[in-house]
């Protein structure tokens, strides 16, 4: 491992950021937590000059960007200072003393959020905030290195919650798995690698504290239920809680949850973590996600979609006691696996949610319960006696199952994505609604569009589909305006899901005429027969009674032409080629389908 130690301007730093060079592993920084007082105490230090401990990074060889092992929270609250999102002593930091910000602002690359200037720093405070030298250390090391690194950086600390210190750097398929039922729950999905500037969007806020992120804890399903509180969302207790049901689910038994059990799962040499990744790997890991989230969809449906009194949510209707506001980790345990077992051991489906709920009322005073932790073989007597209050509220049926499974066939889709990607193009759908007429027209500019973007998509290097998905909403407007037609939508992640019922509702045809007409339009678009064959392998996905359709594009081994010229993907741009770039991309293509 080699390490230099340099010193780095904040205004060179904040250029660095805006310029897409600060990346964050996601493996390693969960997400931001810092309140907006732990924010403004930073930018208070940098401000009266007092030294900050180094930030870490990691530096790529082959690029020129940083990997932040340490001081995620710290940057992240330095370049929202810069941006005006948060203030000192209620004032703030003046753009139009660093050029840089002011025209990406002007640009609008940041809104503008500060116009009285009776409310900003004098000029010369923020040049000497912009001039001030934060302390770096950069390794150039191996992933194994790394990872070794940032775990003894984070052993000792205290700001990290249990799971947070556990999780840190560990690469098993297990922790893999958690995370990403976990990422799926919450909405927070991203790569595993994110840009800085996307932290925010994929990071926890509540009400009450309101740091500035993008992802409610009241919107989750663990809040909405009452199963874990606000804290134990920021702690990633959801995460503990999904290894818990994973392992059971893995190893067909009651996992012995404890903390020190929790840390022998995420520890790669203990006999816990080596026989789990056995298990998992001898099973399939997409195929135990699957099933997890599958029973996840029908746990959802009981507990929020068929919720009986949206005032009284699962944790108040268990608990003894309606002044009791704990968590409900033991019912809901229990409750899970006991789903699981119906579904996957008995196939069966949740049928009568009125049942469900009124057979688990008071559940929590029936249940056996550990302080420090739970006997295996209690956990296996409460999910047989939770199992035997929940089958009169379910029927065989496979039917049923296919439609959920349809669900977590669209969540995997998307789960790369968190809005439009250069992977990704969103549409609502191909008619048009004029609200003044109130008349509905087929936008005939937007198949011409969709093939186009079609063709970027194939023109664009990646080993990994590229789709056009018709049927969710690109913004919160689309989603308002699609309501008012009786239509809710829903989310997976920040992505909101409405279906084609939208369109089939403004054209008033039924859903072949509807493939028709899409048929008929494409029929015109001049593309080769490669493109136009998968333009027309339209596959459809039906969650919660939406329907949404989906294409998936791949490479082909040779430029694709859209009206003899040729484009490709950039970010969420269609961007023309020019002659020495499609020379480029014909040889690149080759290798790329050859590796």
């Amino acid at each position: 491992m080699k390490t230099s130690t340099d010193g780095l301007s904040i205004l060179i730093a904040y250029s660095n950021y805006r310029k897409n060079l600060f990346f964050v592993n996601r493996v390693y920084q969960r997400k931001l937590v810092w309140t907006v007082s732990e924010k403004e105490l930073l930018i208070d230090s940098i401000l009266k000059q007092y030294a900050l401990p180094s930030f870490l990074f990691s530096k790529d060889q082959n690029k020129d960007t940083l990997e932040i092992l340490d001081g995620v929270q710290r940057l992240s609250a330095i370049f929202e200072f810069i941006e005006n999102k948060i203030s000192i002593n209620g004032r703030y930091f003046d753009i139009d003393t660093f050029p840089f910000a002011k025209n990406l602002q002007s640009n609008g690359v940041f809104p503008k959020l500060t116009t009285n200037r009776n409310l900003l720093l004098p000029a010369d405070v923020c040049t000497d905030f912009l001039n001030f030298t934060i302390s770096t250390n950069t390794i150039s090391a191996s992933s194994e290195e790394t990872i070794d690194l940032f775990r003894r950086i984070n052993s000792q600390g205290h700001s990290l919650s249990n799971q947070d210190r556990r999780r840190s750097g560990v690469a098993t398929n297990f922790a893999t798995l958690v995370d990403e039922i976990a990422t799926t729950l919450r909405g927070d999905i991203s790569q595993r690698i994110v840009n800085l500037k996307d932290m925010p969007s994929i990071s926890l806020d509540d009400q009450r504290s309101k740091k500035g992120y993008k992802i409610s804890i009241e919107d989750s399903f663990w809040f909405k239920t009452g199963i874990l509180r606000r804290d134990n969302l920021v702690k990633s207790e959801d995460e503990e809680f999904i290894a818990d049901l994973a392992a059971s689910v893995i190893s067909g038994n009651p996992f012995s949850a404890s903390q020190e059990n929790f840390n022998k799962l995420y520890d790669s040499n203990s006999s816990m973590s080596q026989s789990i990744e056995t298990q998992l790997n001898s099973q399939g890991m997409d195929t135990i996600k699957e099933k997890i989230e599958t029973v996840f969809s029908f746990v959802n449906a009981a507990l929020i979609t068929n919720q009986p009194d949206k005032k009284t949510n699962f944790q108040q209707v268990v608990s003894s006691t309606n002044h009791n506001h704990n968590p409900s980790k033991y019912a809901f345990y229990a409750f899970f696996m006991a789903f699981y077992n119906l579904i996957y051991h008995k196939n069966k489906v949740p049928s009568n949610f009125s049942t469900i709920w009124k057979n688990i009322a008071g559940l929590e005073s029936k249940l056996a319960k550990g302080s420090h932790s739970i006997k295996i073989s209690d956990r296996a007597t409460n999910i047989t006696l939770v199992e035997g209050l929940l089958n009169p509220g379910f029927v065989f049926s496979s039917d049923e199952l296919k439609k959920y499974s349809d669900g977590q066939i669209l969540k995997k889709i998307l789960e790369d994505s968190s809005g439009e990607t250069e992977r990704f193009e969103f549409k609502l759908g191909l008619y048009s609604f004029n609200p003044q007429t109130q008349k509905a027209t087929f936008n005939k500019g937007l198949v011409p569009n969709i093939t186009k973007k079609a063709t970027s998509f194939a023109n664009t290097l990646s080993h990994k589909s590229s789709y056009i998905m018709i049927g969710i909403a690109d913004s919160d407007s689309d989603s308002y305006n699609v309501s008012q037609l009786g239509i809710e939508p829903f989310k997976i992640g920040p992505i909101s899901i409405v279906g084609i019922k939208r369109d089939l509702i403004l054209s008033h045809k039924s859903l072949d005429e509807y493939y028709q007409h899409y048929f008929s339009a494409l029929s015109q678009e001049p593309v080769s027969e490669e493109m136009m064959a998968m333009l027309k392998n339209i596959k459809s996905y039906t969650y919660n009674g939406a329907t949404v359709l989906s294409i998936k594009i791949d490479n082909t081994g040779k430029p694709e032409p859209y009206n003899d010229k040729y484009y490709r993907r950039e970010g969420t741009n269609t961007v023309e080629l020019d002659t020495p770039e499609i020379i480029s991309l014909t040889q690149n293509l080759q290798k790329y389908m050859d590796d």
